[in-house]
């Protein structure tokens, strides 16, 4: 059993019959998977980014390049459910987005 496997089964919890029983993949099941023997170079790599705070776990597709292959080993995983969508935000009917000001204007 690799260190992930260990992760992975730590983290299941106790799901109800309507529940999704899949475990969600969030910033400690990344960390843990960057601190084992097995972690792609690009993985840690990220993971030092990560954690000198230079970007976010969720935003791996989009910022790491090249993408660690355990994101599409996670992503197909049947029992992981990857990083849920930020919710969207919208203005309300009829009111414009406010621009941005710079304050000395």
């Amino acid at each position: 059993m690799t260190d992930f496997e260990a992760a992975v089964i730590r983290a299941r919890g106790f799901a109800g019959a309507d529940r999704d029983r899949r475990i969600e993949v969030d910033d400690a099941l990344m960390e843990q998977l960057a601190a084992t023997a097995e972690a792609s170079p690009e993985l840690r790599l990220y993971a030092s980014r990560v954690a000198a705070g230079q970007c976010r776990w969720s935003e791996i597709e989009v910022t790491a390049r090249p993408v660690p292959p355990e994101v599409a080993e996670l992503k197909t995983n049947p029992r992981l459910r990857w990083f849920p969508e930020p919710p969207r935000t919208s203005t309300a009917e009829g009111q414009e987005w406010e621009s941005y000001r710079i304050p000395w204007q």
